[in-house]
């Protein structure tokens, strides 16, 4: 588990951790501070209502509000969410897009628009065929979704999706799946793991074609041709310069 530390604001695990009068207390491995649930003058609150109940445990002491407990970030999604991802794969088609969205970019559909504003979409001219995966990335997928939480299973879909060249295809997958649950870590991982792999993509180029074999000869024939008129022409300035120079 990890928390936000208020000394030195970056998430961190916790060195160690205990408890002072109901109080959560944790230490940062990164700077040492300590972190509580609580700001101090809940505390000190809470070492009064402790003093009162013990001179007079019949009467309560009134409660205080207190502060917000500590910003723990989940980093591995919570068991509902995986098997809300198993459901899917069970779905009769876990590859649709949910309503209110783009059928194309998943992007958020504005109401009353025709047009997607991010991708240009014609929602009238949409073409469900165009957008079909491939038989390989579609059983990589619904493998994903059966163990939404192996890295490693989300790793070799990504690997398939750039060994095909469809790793538009697999980006398209993960915004489907964060459309269906917007805090989902594991799809919010697998799509920025797809623009790094596409902005770390070198630019392609197109290598210039060798010359065929009709070219070859062509330029062979070419060359002979000029060896004959040079050879033709020597000859003639010579049998010229016999001629000029007989008595």
């Amino acid at each position: 588990m990890r928390y936000l530390c208020d000394a030195c604001e970056r998430l961190a695990p916790p060195a160690a951790f205990r408890v002072e009068l109901g109080v959560l207390v944790m230490t940062c491995a990164r700077c040492g501070q300590e972190s509580r649930a609580r700001p101090e003058e809940a505390l000190v609150a809470a070492v009064a209502q402790t003093a009162a109940e013990a001179t007079s445990p019949q009467v309560p002491a009134p409660r205080t509000n207190t502060a917000p407990a500590l910003k723990v970030v989940a980093l591995r999604p919570s068991e509902e969410q995986v098997r809300e991802a198993a459901a899917l794969a069970r779905s009769e088609d876990p590859f649709a897009v949910p309503p209110g969205f783009c059928p194309k970019c998943i992007a958020v559909r504005k109401q009353g628009v025709e047009a997607c504003a991010s991708c240009g979409l014609v929602y009238a001219n949409f073409d469900p065929a165009e957008q079909q995966v491939s038989e390989p990335l579609r059983a990589a997928w619904l493998a994903v979704l059966e163990r939404w939480d192996d890295r490693d299973a989300h790793d070799r879909l990504l690997s398939l999706a750039v060994g095909r060249g469809e790793l538009a295809v697999a980006g398209r997958l993960y915004r489907i799946r964060l459309a269906q649950a917007p805090e989902d870590l594991y799809a919010q991982r697998g799509r920025d793991e797809v623009v790094r792999l596409a902005t770390a993509s070198p630019v392609s180029f197109t290598p210039t074609p060798a010359p065929s074999s009709s070219s070859r000869a062509q330029l062979l024939a070419g060359l002979i041709f000029f060896l004959i008129l040079l050879v033709v022409g020597f000859l003639i300035f010579r049998q010229f310069r016999m001629t000029l120079g007989g008595p």
